[in-house]
């Protein structure tokens, strides 16, 4: 699943890549991910727009045209990518924007995203858009600001970090990640965290975070496609050794998915 990290790299490959270039045509390769207008709008409405240019907002990928916005919510399996010239869709691919200069794909294995063309700026329609925490690496989200929003969801930490109401932008695996970074049992529940564990949450969530964006910052759309995570420390390393304290990697699954951690460096 794309998370903040990978989709503020795209985004900024994607403008580097789109930005100036209008829309010539449209095609929608499989309607089940197209939402809030019938198909035939949805491929007529932006063509000849001008791409301004592409923005993470969380989960989302904001594709800011002059007059629409192109919203997209991948999901578990969506994946972003540009070609130079037009090919045969496959089953996988869900639609297709070319331009002026490249061909913009959205793919998703599993058809769960959700795309929308909305006017410029109204994300009313949205699912899921509305009521969102502010980003997990938003400058202007403090430790103070963290630690009262924190007071107001309760249940396992995990969940916390993973619900979009209280930051958003963080999803399964890199929840594992800071949690382990922070020395945190992903079942903790939030209420008993001390006050130097929140501390050590936020500063491990910003950290793991901005590591990760840095390092996704180097690859191509196309290698970030394939999903390669070879900088992950615990998740999906279930039976491996933390690098951290060289304990062993735990992992239990529970609804679809995974959570793995270090019974010797979280507590």
């Amino acid at each position: 699943m794309p998370e903040l990290p990978e989709l503020q790299v795209i985004s900024k490959e994607l403008t580097d890549l789109l930005a100036g270039h209008s829309i010539k045509k449209v095609s929608v390769h499989n309607h089940i991910v197209v939402h809030g207008l019938p198909i035939d709008e949805f491929t007529r409405r932006a063509i000849g727009e001008v791409f301004q240019r592409i923005e993470a907002d969380g989960k989302f990928i904001m594709m800011i045209l002059e007059k629409h916005d192109i919203v997209i919510n991948p999901m578990l399996t969506g994946r972003f990518r540009t070609l130079s010239r037009y090919k045969r869709p496959t089953k996988s691919d869900m639609v297709s924007i070319q331009t002026t200069g490249e061909t913009f794909w959205y793919s998703d294995a599993k058809k769960m995203g959700r795309v929308y063309l909305v006017p410029h700026g109204d994300y009313s329609s949205v699912a899921g858009f509305r009521d969102r925490g502010p980003s997990a690496l938003d400058p202007n989200l403090t430790l103070e600001t963290f630690r009262e929003r924190l007071k107001h969801h309760n249940g396992q930490i995990k969940n916390v970090l993973r619900n979009q109401r209280f930051v958003k932008g963080i999803g399964n695996a890199y929840a594992d990640e800071i949690l382990v970074y922070a020395g945190i049992l992903p079942f903790r529940k939030r209420s008993t965290l001390s006050e130097g564990e929140i501390e050590k949450l936020y500063e491990s969530m910003k950290k793991v975070l901005a590591r990760i964006r840095d390092v996704l910052s180097g690859r191509s759309l196309d290698e970030i496609a394939i999903e390669k995570r070879d900088f992950m420390m615990v998740h999906n390393r279930g039976g491996g050794i933390c690098p951290l304290c060289g304990g062993r990697v735990s992992e239990i699954k529970a609804n679809r998915f995974k959570t793995n951690y270090c019974q010797t460096c979280q507590k």
